[in-house]
């Protein structure tokens, strides 16, 4: 091989190298692109949602559950005792009943006069 071809050669694997190296840059460079406007769109997403919801708090909507003891009088029963004590939070009195036989390990809706039951009710208060 003479000189002229060999640095025909030369210059050839030089201009390949320096268009492969080209090409890579442009490749990483589409890569940027293509993560940096993911990450925009997300952003633009997360913001038009935040603006959009209505975040609003009131503070007597807040309740809070508490439990009392109480001591059951004649004539007191369950019935009468939710419909004192069960709120807007018990989907009905049967709810209330139930909850306040579990807490008391009851069987029966039978109360006698004297007896304590543990009562749950709810209270806007924080205590």
């Amino acid at each position: 091989m003479d000189l002229r071809a060999y640095e025909e050669l030369l210059l050839r694997e030089y201009r390949n190298k320096q268009k492969r190296m080209l090409r890579i840059r442009q490749l990483h460079r589409r890569i940027f692109l293509v993560v940096l406007t993911a990450v925009l769109v997300l952003l633009l997403t997360v913001s038009y949602h935040a603006i959009l919801s209505e975040a609003t708090t009131n503070d007597k909507d807040i309740s809070f559950k508490y439990y009392t003891s109480i001591e059951i009088q004649h004539g007191d029963s369950l019935w009468t005792l939710a419909k004192e004590y069960a709120g807007e939070e018990y989907a009905s009195a049967e709810d209330y009943i139930h909850e306040v036989m579990q807490i008391n390990h009851m069987r029966e809706e039978t109360l006698i006069a004297g007896q304590y039951l543990i009562i749950p009710y709810y209270s806007n208060i924080f205590k």
